[in-house]
């Protein structure tokens, strides 16, 4: 599921023509491939920290499949965080790119998942992505870069809301179909 959050990002960034970037520009890997490969450019996504969307935990765990009660673990949704970080040929670029992301966000602020062939890209489906901009001071700014491998690029953190993980198991569930009620009380002296 995560990687296909990561591989649909990608493909929308290189479908903007005002990002002006195609695919293979557009790297989803860590952020230490830029010192194992210093002339590597591009537009790097890094997945930095996952979270449960606490919000979203208060889900049945039955569902009905053809008449049949079914126990299913409710899905658990994810909060990813994504750094874009930007290393081009000069530092005025990957300013100007950045700049173009956040434009791109801004106008793009959620992805919904109606059509069946969007929502075969994602195994379970979802209902939709959220983008929001993601607010770090300096000293968290300074440990992700110093655990990314020191060097800082322009970047930007971008909270992805709403993604869904859920495995297509399920188990077969006992139903209710009626309830009785003893009346008799056996009361004692």
């Amino acid at each position: 599921m995560i990687e296909q959050t990561l591989q649909f990002i990608r493909t929308q960034l290189s479908n903007d023509p005002t990002l002006n970037l195609n695919a293979n520009d557009i790297i989803a890997d860590n952020l230490h491939t830029l010192h194992n490969d210093p002339n590597k450019e591009g537009l790097f996504l890094s997945l930095v920290n996952i979270e449960e969307e606490a919000t979203m935990k208060n889900k049945p765990n039955y569902i009905r499949i053809n008449n049949q009660l079914r126990r299913m673990e409710p899905p658990i949704v994810l909060n990813l965080f994504i750094l874009f970080a930007f290393k081009l040929e000069t530092y005025t670029t990957s300013i100007t790119k950045l700049s173009q992301l956040i434009s791109f966000f801004q106008t793009n602020k959620w992805f919904t998942f109606n059509n069946v062939t969007d929502t075969q890209l994602f195994n379970p489906p979802i209902d939709r992505l959220i983008f929001e901009m993601y607010n770090v001071n300096f000293e968290q700014l300074n440990h992700i870069w110093s655990v990314l491998g020191g060097n800082h690029y322009p970047s930007v953190l971008y909270k992805i809301r709403v993604v869904k993980v859920q495995r297509n198991e399920h188990a077969e569930a006992p139903e209710v179909s009626s309830i009785s009620l003893d009346s008799q009380l056996n009361l004692k002296s």
